[in-house]
């Protein structure tokens, strides 16, 4: 009896042993590949995450820029993804200060190339600004974020849409522009010694107004002053395609009473439009136009005997910043000495921005000192370069006065301003 009580009680055999050591074993290398294939998972997967953290924070750091600010200096290097290769580019790029997520510099041009360590992986970051419609109504921001890691290449990107706020901010397609402008009378370019005739403000030479024009305007103008009720006031006439390649005219006759001139000196300024994004452009006439008045003949004819003239014209600054928009960093102050004006009187002083032309009225501290002021807060946008600002001055017009002709202009330009640098 007790014999066989204990071989009932006998353990595990050697073979037993084995066999369940063997099992343990495969078991544990089983459970050992798998926990390393979730913590290799677990690891690309926070590389991806962080991958998409910087991309948010790239095309965040875009979207807080104001939309005229948007744009480039230099597009990314490398193959540049489909429907993105019309850069918005920045009116100034002079000595810019590049803005990127991933460095403590700060500045209003964003970096398109940079990259970000995190977690001891490099990710390269590209952006891209471009535009998205033929139009230029629109901005396209596009972020693509590439890194390596133990798995291999990889690459996340994000993407969003501007429209412009307001047809003011489409500064990125070209406004037209002339190549060529002159005025003729009877035929002959103007001059001082081939004015143009008046006999009670009507003109008695014809006067062709001719332009070459690029950019696709669909139609041009010619500006200047004319005489209506007691003051000077700005006037168009059209211009017509002239069977040239870009070329556009018209001819005010001998006898036209469409407009009334006062004598004096004018910059006539020629304007282009493209109504299929706004755009316009102009030009002052380099010569200037020469009125003089006549008897009735025209025989007699002389210039007016009370003409108002422009000098010690100063812009300060005169080498303005504007920033990489092309907006001013502070305002401008316009000063100029006239001489046979009267504070009633006008001085205007015109410029040329990305939008168009623009103008901005000189008040008078005396009958001799105007100034006035183009202000940083109006938002004109003006192009890196040199540009002139062009100053004209009208006397109130008072038929019954003594000489009639009173109501004389002027014109005189400034210095060329050289706009550029960065805001300090």
């Amino acid at each position: 009896m007790d014999r066989g009580l204990g071989e009932g009680c006998e353990g595990f055999t050697l073979l037993e042993l084995m066999v369940a050591l063997a099992i343990s074993t495969i078991v544990l290398v089983a459970l050992g590949s798998t926990l390393g294939a979730a913590l290799k998972v677990a690891g690309l997967q926070k590389t991806r995450t962080q991958g998409n953290e910087v991309a948010t924070q790239a095309i965040e750091d875009l979207q807080q820029l104001d939309y005229d600010h948007l744009g480039v200096c230099a597009p990314p290097t490398g193959t540049t993804p489909a429907g993105l290769g019309d850069p918005v580019y920045l009116a100034n790029c002079t000595s810019p200060t590049y803005a990127q997520p991933c460095a403590a510099t700060t500045g209003q041009v964003p970096a398109t190339s940079y990259s970000c360590v995190r977690l001891g992986i490099s990710y390269q970051v590209r952006r891209y600004i471009a535009w998205g419609d033929s139009a230029h109504t629109a901005k396209r921001l596009a972020v693509l974020v590439d890194w390596t890691d133990q798995a291999g290449t990889h690459q996340v990107t994000q993407q969003s849409s501007l429209r412009s706020p307001d047809q003011g901010s489409v500064v990125g397609l070209a406004p037209p522009s002339f190549s060529t402008t002159s005025v003729l009378v009877n035929g002959v370019a103007a001059s001082t010694t081939n004015p143009v005739k008046l006999v009670g403000g009507v003109v008695q030479t014809p006067i062709t107004f001719q332009a070459t024009a690029n950019g696709i305007p669909d139609s041009t103008f010619v500006s200047f002053l004319t005489l209506s009720g007691t003051s000077p006031v700005a006037a168009t006439l059209q211009l017509t395609p002239s069977g040239i390649p870009g070329g556009w005219s018209a001819t005010l006759p001998a006898g036209s009473s469409q407009f009334s001139f006062g004598a004096g000196t004018q910059y006539l300024t020629f304007v282009a439009v493209r109504s299929a994004d706004g755009k316009v452009n102009s030009q002052p006439n380099a010569q200037l136009v020469t009125f003089v008045a006549c008897q009735p003949g025209p025989s007699n004819c002389a210039a007016s005997p009370n003409p108002p003239s422009l000098s010690g014209i100063t812009v300060t600054p005169s080498s303005p910043h504007i920033d990489s928009a092309g907006l001013l960093c502070g305002n401008l102050t316009v000063t100029a000495t006239a001489t046979n004006l009267t504070t009633s009187d006008s001085v205007t002083a015109s410029f040329q921005t990305l939008a168009g032309p623009y103008s901005v009225a000189l008040t008078a501290t005396s009958a001799s000192t105007w100034s006035g002021v183009i202000p940083a807060s109006a938002g004109y946008h003006f192009a890196a370069g040199s540009q002139p600002i062009y100053l004209s001055a009208a006397q109130a017009y008072t038929p019954t006065a003594s000489p009639p002709e009173f109501g004389s202009t002027a014109a005189a330009a400034s210095g060329a301003l050289t706009f550029g640098g960065a805001c300090p």
